[in-house]
């Protein structure tokens, strides 16, 4: 009976010991989350309509204020219009300019006055869900933004059609990548930033 009370926890603390070494083999959303950096340079491979909608159902799945859901998605894949966009903010927007696609997220204002939390949480998933379908992304905020004769966001409605009540949060440059940048460290990363009870 000792033998098998010893083994129990000799058991029980090999599985606790585990359970606090959490790594990004055993866990495939940090492996995803280390592994995301913002990629400014592509391929000219072209993103599949299927990898897009792929990337885009896990976006639209983003939760938001009050079950709203004010978010919407805007892909622009032809050049010259990608060329147009990233004109659209003061400083350029190289990201947009080099990329395959750019996705416009953007809010329906009238549905709640959290647009911007919920455009950025919408945004966020995005990029999780690029790098788990290999597609590299690069956020360009426009939100706040000026443009070249008006805010950046105004100039993008113009430029894509898009109805006054709907303000742009930010432009997700898209495509395979042409760098490669190494992974974040988990460790490093939460360092200091991390705090319980106060």
């Amino acid at each position: 009976m000792k033998k098998l009370i010893l083994l129990i926890l000799i058991a029980m603390n090999f599985s606790c010991s585990r359970t606090n070494e959490i790594s990004a083999q055993d866990d495939p959303l940090l492996q995803i989350a280390q592994d995301r950096r913002s990629i400014r340079s592509y391929t000219d491979r072209p993103i599949s309509r299927e990898t897009m909608d792929s990337i885009l159902t896990i976006a639209a799945l983003a939760p938001s204020s009050y079950g709203q859901n004010p978010v919407e998605f805007v892909v622009v894949e032809d050049k010259e219009t990608l060329r147009k966009l990233a004109d659209c903010k003061a400083i350029g927007a190289p990201s947009v300019r080099n990329a395959t696609a750019a996705v416009v997220v953007m809010a329906d204002t009238t549905k709640g006055e959290l647009w911007v939390e919920d455009t950025s949480v919408a945004a966020a998933y995005l990029m999780l869900a690029a790098q788990e379908h290999g597609v590299g992304a690069c956020w360009n905020q426009i939100h706040l933004r000026d443009g070249q004769r008006n805010s950046a966001s105004r100039e993008i409605c113009e430029l894509l059609s898009i109805p006054s009540r709907y303000e742009v949060e930010c432009v997700m440059a898209m495509g395979y990548p042409a760098e490669n940048k190494p992974p974040r460290s988990a460790e490093d990363m939460k360092k200091g930033r991390i705090h319980y009870a106060k």
